[in-house]
This record gives C-alpha cells, structure tokens and sequence, in this order.
C-alpha cells in the first residue's frame, strides 16, 4: 500500500504530506521570512542565526498565523540541516501535540542509536530559554556522536535518506526525443527570428528580451485556443525553444524530457495524464530546492484571464525568480563530480570563499569561479600595463594547467607602434602570431583566440583543450575572455550545468 492510499490521518500520509510541503516551506523561509543575507547553505553554523531571527520575530510579530507560518518554515530548514549533520531520515511521531495529530520528526542514521530530534519542540524550547544556542547545540550533540562513531569504526559517515524535490540529484539522461527538438530548434532560430521579429530583434539571451517575446506572443494568439492549436508550429515552438535557453544561460538549468511510460500510474510522471510527460522543460536537479518550468506553459499562462483568484499573473521574467543561479559550492561539486578538480582541491578554493561560497553568481562570475578552481583561465578586458608580460601570463598559466604537456618560453612582443608579433616556442617548437592593438594597454583578444590552439595537447595524448566561454552579458559585468580546459565529453557537461555557451 503507497503512502497516497493512507487514510488521511495515518502516520504515513502525514509523513508524505510534510515531505510534500518540505520544498514549499523553504522556499517561503528563504523568499519570504528571511533577509536575503542569510547563508541557505543547510549547514550547523546557519542555525545560530536562523534561532536569532526567530526570536526577534516571535517578538515582533503579533499575528499568531504569521508566528506560526515563520515556525512551520523554519522547522523545515532545522530539520534537513540537522539531517546532513547526523544522517537519517524524516519520521512522524504519533503522539498528538495540541490539535495536531503528530509531529515530523527527524530519524538520525540507524548506527548512531539516537532518539528521534522533534523540531517543533526544539524551536518550542529555543524560543522558551532564549539563549539563541538551543539549534547549535543540538547540531554539536548529533556531532559528537557522529565523531564517537567515527572513532570505532573509522571511515564512517552517516547517510542522510534523499528528500525528494530538496535534496540535489543527477539530471536524467538526455532522452533522444529531446537531443534532436534541441538540435532543430538551434538550427532554426535564425529563420526563427526573421519570422517572429522580421529579423530586427537582437536575440542576445538577456533576460530583458523575454518582455519583447511576451508581447509578440500575445499580439500574435488572441486566445488560449489559438495558441493551443498552434502549439506544434514553429513559431511556438522557437519561443518555447527561447525561454528555455535565457533560463538555462542566465541561471544554470538542464533541458529535460520524460517519455511517456505505458507502466506508469495515472498522474504519475510519464503518465498521458502528468504535465511533464512528453514535453521539453527546464530544471535544475543538481541544486537544492531547484526550479522547474515547462516553458510551453509559461507561454500558454499569458493568454489566460490577467487575474486569478485575485491575484495578477507575472510575465515570463518573473519564471527567473524560481530558479537558484549557480555558486562556488555548486560549482565546486560538479567539478568534482565529473573528476575535474580533487575533493581537496574543491574544499581547499571553497575554504578560502567561505563568506560567499553558497551566494548566487551572475553569468559572468560563473567562468570566474571555473578559473579559482583551477580549470580555466582568463584574458583581462580591461586596460593592462604590459602587453607582453599579459600575454606571457596567459601562455604560461595555460601551459600550466596541461601538466606538463606542453611548455611555453620565450615570449616576445615585437614591431609596430605597440607591438604587433607576438612570438613563442612551443615545446622547442618557434610559434609566431599576429596581433593588432588598439594601444599599448589593451590585448588583442581575436589573437588570443586564435594562439590558445597552440596550448593544446597534442590530441593523441590528450583529449583536454580550450574552450572559449560565450555568455549572457549583463549590466555591470566584466568583458574578460574565459577559456575552460576541459575534454569534449566535460565541456558538454558544463554548457549543459552552467548555461555556458562553450566554442
């Protein structure tokens, strides 16, 4: 019997019940009740602060709805830090707590033989003694009792049971439906354009040119009918295609499809039934409390009723609010997955970050945080005060990071006004690379385009070579050139994660 047969007061629905609402919860603690300051980064030392805000609102606020919907949320939070700390999973406890039948419950890792940890009544008793240490001490006492374990059985670590829709997750494969609609959409998009827009619109991803599709859309389908009946056509199509990549470049989500399953339960994913089944969507399985829009819907919702139940529907860039843009431990851990960088390496960059190793990162801070770990490089933008040691610097920090495969000397910017041939040798080998400058102070970014090549291993060794970054460029952001060295078969994992446009 699944947990959706229960009777509704059975300990089982109620459990699933609290799971379901788990992603709503922290959503609402992060968007609503907390500041934007506050590190979501589900680890110990967020609780002394989380147990702060609680009680300036336990002080402040009268309503006891609002009380009680800050206590819900935080609950969430408190609980799944305290998950990660000492493993386990969530539980119900059925002894009933004023007119609630139960409480969730946190169930620590079988091995450590403690006693279930009820986040309602540690909240309770927080806001009771009022130190502001209730949290952090009971995430030191899961601690030292995960330590303890540690200590007879070394190696040991607790194991936390996945929270679906909270918890990261590997991406699907990618279904063969959807890597050919991707190919055909990327083909088409510049007959797209001069169709949609008479070719006059700049489709630069900016999240701004979603206002400009917003009201093509609605000045094209009058109602929800017509575009439903062209819903296959290209036009619709091409936008859906659209919407997708400026989510997907501007905040890190993965194109996703599910195919129809004949096994699969009425309403369940892959079901006739379910509105994910068979339909190109954006998602972001890797990141905790990640989001999720099927961009066919996104377009249909601007042809309904302006207003429902009194409330006035956002357009198509308010879909951006739901989605967690990428950051140093996100990327830190896909790196690591993938075998680009070590775990010490990983931990050691993202030590040094702590501050803001969880923020979010904008666009171009993502190939920024690729080179802290080590795995790209840069070329300045902006104005340098040596040409020649800037273009000694890249070539030698890019040799750097092949291994010893290739080695760069003898560098040297000579002729014109500002020095117009730029020569190497290569592995012994004399390289020679024109250039053009606009001044002694800034580098000629097509020439380094063009001599990166020459930093490549060789192909039958190895399989590793630049990648120039393409972007979405946003206001205030910086024009530096990034080229991340990665294999083939990585790079598509990156462009894939990141939203980067690798070349």
């Amino acid at each position: 019997m699944t947990a959706e047969t229960q009777p509704e007061n059975s300990p089982q629905h109620l459990l699933q019940t609290w799971t379901d609402d788990l992603p709503y919860q922290l959503l609402l603690l992060e968007k609503v009740h907390l500041p934007e300051d506050f590190s979501f980064d589900y680890g110990p030392k967020s609780l002394a602060e989380l147990e702060t805000r609680l009680l300036e609102h336990d002080d402040s606020v009268q309503e006891s709805e609002k009380r009680t919907e800050f206590v819900e949320s935080a609950m969430a939070y408190l609980g799944e830090v305290l998950l990660g700390v000492a493993g386990g999973a969530w539980g119900w406890h059925t002894r009933p707590v004023g007119d609630l039948p139960g409480q969730p419950v946190v169930c620590p890792d079988p091995d450590l033989g403690l006693s279930p940890v009820a986040p309602m009544l540690l909240i309770s008793y927080a806001l009771r003694i009022r130190t502001g240490t209730a949290f952090a001490e009971e995430a030191e006492r899961l601690g030292r009792a995960v330590t303890a374990r540690q200590q007879v059985i070394p190696g040991w670590q607790p194991v936390k049971e996945h929270t679906p829709h909270v918890d990261p997750r590997l991406p699907l494969p990618e279904d063969p439906v959807l890597t050919a609609w991707l190919a055909e959409r990327k083909e088409a998009l510049s007959g797209w354009v001069e169709d949609a827009f008479a070719g006059t619109w700049r489709w630069n991803f900016h999240p701004d040119t979603l206002d400009w599709l917003e009201a093509v859309v609605k000045q094209r389908f009058a109602t929800v009918e017509e575009f439903d009946a062209a819903r296959d056509e290209p036009f619709v199509q091409g936008a859906c295609w659209y919407l997708g990549e400026v989510i997907r470049r501007n905040k890190g989500a993965v194109w996703q499809y599910i195919p129809f399953d004949p096994d699969a339960g009425p309403w369940a994913l892959g079901s006739r039934e379910n509105v994910w089944t068979e339909v190109p969507f954006v998602d972001q399985p890797d990141k905790r409390i990640g989001g999720a829009a099927i961009p066919l819907g996104c377009l249909r919702e601007l042809l309904l009723d302006e207003e429902v139940h009194g409330e006035r529907l956002g357009g198509l860039r308010d879909e951006l609010f739901w989605f967690r843009a990428s950051s140093y431990a996100h990327v830190g851990a896909l790196l690591t997955r993938m075998g680009m960088v070590s775990r010490e390496k990983a931990d050691s960059v993202l030590a040094q970050c702590a501050a803001f190793a969880h923020h979010e990162l904008t666009p171009h801070e993502v190939p920024g945080a690729l080179e802290e770990f080590g795995v790209a490089i840069s070329a300045h933008a902006d104005d340098v005060n040596d040409l020649e040691g800037s273009y000694t610097t890249i070539l030698e920090e890019a040799a750097a990071l092949t291994d010893g495969a290739v080695t760069i000397t003898d560098v040297r910017l000579h002729g014109g006004e500002y020095g117009e041939t730029l020569e190497f040798t290569r592995n012994g080998v004399p390289v020679t690379q024109e250039t053009e400058h606009r001044s002694h102070r800034y580098l000629d970014h097509l020439a380094i385009m063009e001599f990166i090549d020459h930093v490549d291993p060789d192909p039958g060794d190895d399989a590793r070579r630049f990648h120039l970054v393409q972007f979405v460029y946003l206001r205030d952001a910086n024009y530096d050139s990034y080229y991340v060295f990665a294999t083939p078969e990585q790079a598509t994992v990156l462009e894939k994660e990141l939203g980067l446009d690798l070349r």
